[in-house]
């Protein structure tokens, strides 16, 4: 695992996971019954470690088996990745006629964070397909990113708020929110190949209806936006699909059925089958799992089997992820063994560290105060922040009674409890005052790092006599302007500019 962030990457995934999230949310809002299928697909977790995944949309209807790709925006389009000549990589690969593509914008928070919309603009693939002559091409991406390209459908994007006035064959009429009238038309000109196509936009608003800035598609060459409404059906039969010749119809048929216990007498075998046979190991995979979440020892014994015999790291890898999904005693106690036996690639023992904190129900629960004092910096920075998102459900008192116990440890639980986003401070003034030796030390130091502006209140209440200690390190250290990251790097930066 490399130390040098890629922040950029890092706000491209992030900002496709909370678009996803929110997606899904809406989804649901409308009655789909919706679980990830493209794993990691809400999540912006980075691993150096790559598993070269099928080729599935995002999301999953279990009730009408439809696929959603979701695609987000922090400047909102219709616009899809492709390949010119890698099949692998076309925009459409792997998605059906019937299959969602959805479109949403986020926008970044002051803090770097991102919020998603509250609209989502869906389109069904068979109407993308029969309009993708209009979509226009952007430039070539580089070969190291595939040679690909962006097809961008034409579409309308308002990008001030408003509210829809008329609308016409010829034209959406808008108010927008400044008093000032804005007219779209609905006819675009694109050239191409030495001419100019012309291009007629549908409209998706009717008078009254409202937009945001850059937040909605009013009108686009696709000729439908799909409510984000479940149609009425039939629960939707994925048996079938597992005797499929596509692994992409095989594998989301067993993702599925791993959420649908009411299916388990009829699929358990076809589902082992699946299970022990298939020829691809990531599908293999997969239905094991589905096994283990219906309760079914024979997943579990698979997915054992993967971790300890599997001669590929990264299948290994999807093991360790799979398990952080579960949320069962028998995964937290595969991937405590995992993280724990030190022969394992120390980024295969970060994910276990990793998983816990959604496997796990409490920090006692699991070895993740152990692992803050591993000699691999990457396993213990992994258990920090696991550790941290249960102290965050839990509190820090179990964390704060094994301070003082081995440095390494207590610098890593400090630090953890430092990202809290619940408040420790009460917790903590009670154990420093019963405390002596090496754990008051710490304890103290811990209270030191919250900070005078978090602390000084509270103690100035109910502990004076601890505020007296902490007024020395605040003043001389953390109030220390040399101190300050940007301010210590320049000194450095002019430090290295003294040649002897």
């Amino acid at each position: 695992m490399g130390f040098k962030s890629d922040r950029e990457f890092l706000r491209n995934i992030t900002i496709g996971a909370v678009g996803t999230r929110q997606v899904a949310r809406l989804l649901r809002q409308g009655g789909f019954q919706i679980i990830e299928l493209e794993r990691t697909a809400t999540s912006n977790k980075i691993w150096m470690t790559k598993v070269k995944r099928l080729r599935v949309p995002d999301l999953l209807c279990l009730r009408t088996g439809i696929r959603i790709e979701s695609r987000a925006k922090s400047d909102l389009k219709i616009a899809m990745s492709h390949a010119v000549k890698n099949e692998e990589r076309a925009w459409d690969r792997g998605l059906w006629d019937d299959d969602l593509v959805a479109f949403i914008r986020c926008t970044e928070r002051e803090d770097g964070g991102w919020v998603p919309g509250d609209r989502a603009a869906l389109f069904r693939v068979r109407n993308m397909r029969a309009t993708v002559e209009a979509a226009g091409l952007t430039r070539m991406k580089a070969a190291s990113e595939g040679s690909e390209i962006q097809l961008v459908w034409p579409a309308t994007v308002p990008q001030q708020p408003g509210r829809v006035s008329v609308v016409t064959q010829e034209a959406i009429d808008t108010v927008l929110e400044s008093g000032r009238r804005q007219r779209y038309r609905l006819t675009v000109r694109r050239g191409g190949d030495g001419g100019t196509a012309s291009y007629c936009l549908h409209p998706y608003v009717v008078p009254g209806d409202g937009f945001g800035a850059g937040d909605t598609i009013i009108a686009s060459v696709v000729p439908e936006c799909v409510r984000p409404v479940c149609p009425p059906s039939g629960q939707y039969d994925f048996i079938p699909d597992l005797r499929s010749e596509s692994r992409e119809t095989v594998y989301a048929a067993a993702k599925a059925l791993g959420f649908l216990p009411e299916a388990q007498r009829r699929g358990t075998d076809e589902l082992r089958g699946v299970a022990a046979d298939h020829p691809d190991a990531l599908v293999r995979l997969e239905s094991a799992a589905a096994l283990a979440r219906l309760g079914i020892p024979d997943g579990w014994e698979a997915i054992e089997h993967t971790l300890r015999a599997a001669p590929e790291v990264s299948l290994r890898m999807e093991a360790v992820l799979i398990l952080g999904e579960l949320r069962a005693d028998e995964a937290l106690r595969l991937l405590a063994h995992v993280a724990s036996d030190r022969s394992n690639p120390p980024e295969l023992r970060a994910a276990a560290a990793w998983g816990m904190s959604t496997a796990a129900t409490s920090l006692d629960a699991t070895p993740l105060l152990e692992l803050l004092a591993d000699d691999n910096e990457v396993v213990a920075i992994h258990a920090l922040v696991s550790a941290s998102r249960l102290m965050d459900v839990e509190g820090p008192a179990l964390a704060l009674v094994q301070l003082g116990t081995d440095d390494r440890a207590s610098a890593g639980i400090v630090r953890a409890i430092l990202a809290l986003r619940c408040d420790p401070l009460p917790q903590i003034i009670t154990a420093v005052q019963n405390a002596i030796g090496p754990r008051r030390s710490w304890l103290l130091y811990l209270l030191g790092m919250l900070g005078r502006a978090r602390c000084e209140r509270h103690l100035s209440e109910h502990a004076p006599e601890i505020l007296r200690e902490l007024e020395l390190f605040w003043t001389r250290h953390i109030e220390n302007w040399t101190n300050r990251l940007d301010i210590a790097d320049q000194i450095d930066f002019q430090i290295a500019q003294m040649l002897d």
